[in-house]
């Protein structure tokens, strides 16, 4: 037997499954590499902040209102009618012309909304906005914000949907 003959007899490395095997790990990590950055750049992380250290500086402020809406003594109750689409809001311990409600979602941003509450009477602040009417009748996580004008308090609750009444 010749040496070609030899060779010949051998199969060729393409046909062996140990080789695949071996380039197809690599292959596989390269894929997932590409396809967690594609995810990365299309869905990036709302949670994620690159001013942390301004918001980290902002939290003292914010807190500050908290402290200020705990010696004012505010207590706002809300509720929302499900039928005619009113949201109510009776705050105790001051007397406002108008407040803001603010709503944001726990992980997307897109999802967050600002609602103005006109004063009906007294102490009770009101709106109609379709927004509200869909947050509290669908299934989810939010953080309300309530306000007042001169933006001198803050009552902050996270909530879970559907709602109708809530104590803040």
């Amino acid at each position: 037997m010749t040496h070609s003959s030899r060779t010949s007899l051998q199969a060729a490395w393409y046909r062996h499954r140990w080789p695949w095997v071996l380039i197809a790990v690599p292959f596989a990590s390269v894929l997932f590499g590409m396809v967690m950055i594609g995810t990365a750049n299309l869905y990036p992380d709302d949670v994620v902040v690159d001013t942390y250290y301004k918001d980290g500086q902002a939290i003292n402020q914010l807190l500050e209102l908290d402290h200020t809406a705990q010696a004012l003594g505010l207590q706002a109750s809300l509720h929302h009618d499900s039928r005619s689409g009113d949201t109510t809001i009776g705050l105790r311990g001051t007397q406002e012309q108008w407040l803001q409600l603010s709503v944001y979602h726990v992980t997307d941003s897109a999802q967050d909304f600002s609602v103005q509450l006109q004063r009906n009477g007294e102490g009770i602040y009101s709106s109609r906005d379709s927004r509200l009417a869909a947050l509290f009748s669908s299934r989810g996580i939010w953080y309300l914000e309530l306000r007042g004008v001169d933006n001198d308090w803050r009552l902050r609750q996270r909530i879970e949907t559907p709602i109708e009444t809530l104590e803040l």
